[in-house]
């Protein structure tokens, strides 16, 4: 296989290290990483950050069958485009649609195509599917590099990482894909529960249907949405520009544990140009900490040490003289008293 070249401006050309992949077809590589991340499934799937997710809302059997159709109805859809013969150069224009149809094919299939509440007669799939321009905005639009994943899978595109190019086969370069499925795997389910909690939570029969037990009341419902309502608000002028200035995305991945959450570096720089508003106070506000800190924390240490020296060295003698003049006045005293009872 020939070696892959890097555009310059995306990657110095003296820091590229491509590493010669190994002899391993499209299929067999994903093959390889779908199975991987299968495998993690079959452990707890428990949130165990401390953002919330629409997946919390899942019983764990729903949860974990949610996990398991996304990872075939994507690879459903590598095989049509596949067939289809899609091309490295045609793929950008296809991408919106491309995450559009298997978030609605995962909805469809996950609900079913025709069901619908006894207690409203109301078909399920057609409302959820109403949302699609919320669901894209808020959660599809910002899964990180899926765009890189899905070239990875197709085509064998190699995967920067940490600044270095690594081709399809090497190890590491598999370890990232996994990531990104995973993330990828959960923000679909997200984004396939975020319109259930929308227009449903307040059926019964949804409710014993899919929630968790310990979310079944409508409080604990409201509360519930108005955690998520608050971690999107958060992450919309705060968590992201944060990220997005300090060159890394956050993925949510499996463990053996459960969902955990890890950070990866990236460089972000046309994001950074994008930012307006409220995001962009939030990192002048950082590069002012990161300027000023230094500084502060130099001048409280020297001011530290002025005040010591002041309160051993001044203070502290003085008070020591002060003392030492107390004792000997006292002294005398009781010198004087004893000479005066000797007489």
């Amino acid at each position: 296989m020939p070696p892959i070249q890097s555009p310059q401006s995306a990657l110095e050309l003296s820091e590229l290290k491509t590493i010669a992949t190994t002899e391993i077809t499209p299929r067999d590589l994903q093959a390889r990483v779908f199975d991987q991340v299968a495998a993690k499934l079959q452990f707890n799937l428990d949130n165990l950050t401390p953002t919330p997710l629409e997946i919390d809302l899942l019983k764990t059997e729903k949860k974990r069958e949610l996990f398991y159709l996304i990872l075939r109805q994507f690879e459903g859809l590598l095989d049509e485009l596949r067939f289809s013969q899609m091309t490295v150069a045609q793929l950008p224009a296809k991408q919106t649609m491309i995450w559009q149809d298997l978030w609605a094919s995962v909805t469809t299939d996950f609900f079913g195509r025709y069901y619908q509440t006894m207690d409203a007669q109301e078909e399920i799939v057609p409302t959820l599917l109403q949302d699609r321009a919320v669901v894209e905005a808020e959660i599809l639009d910002k899964i990180p590099q899926k765009s890189d994943l899905l070239n990875y899978l197709l085509f064998q595109s190699p995967l920067a990482i940490d600044n270095r190019i690594n081709a399809a086969g090497t190890q590491i370069a598999i370890d990232r894909a996994c990531e990104l499925l995973e993330n990828l795997t959960i923000e679909l389910a997200n984004a396939t529960i975020q319109p259930l909690l929308n227009y449903f939570s307040n059926s019964d029969e949804i409710k014993f249907s899919f929630f968790d037990r310990r979310l079944l009341s409508t409080r604990e419902i409201a509360r519930f949405r108005n955690d998520l309502s608050w971690r999107y608000r958060i992450n919309r002028y705060f968590a992201e520009p944060q990220a997005i200035f300090e060159s890394k995305y956050r993925l949510f991945v499996f463990t053996t544990y459960g969902i955990q959450c890890i950070t990866i570096y990236a460089a972000r720089p046309q994001e950074l140009a994008k930012l307006s508003g409220i995001p962009l106070a939030v990192t002048f506000a950082l590069e002012t900490r990161d300027a000023l800190a230094p500084r502060l924390q130099s001048a409280a240490t020297i001011l530290g040490s002025a005040v010591v020296y002041l309160l051993t060295e001044i203070i502290g003698r003085g008070i020591g003289l002060i003392g030492r003049g107390i004792i000997k006045g006292i002294g005398n005293i009781w010198q004087e008293t004893n000479r005066h009872r000797q007489e």
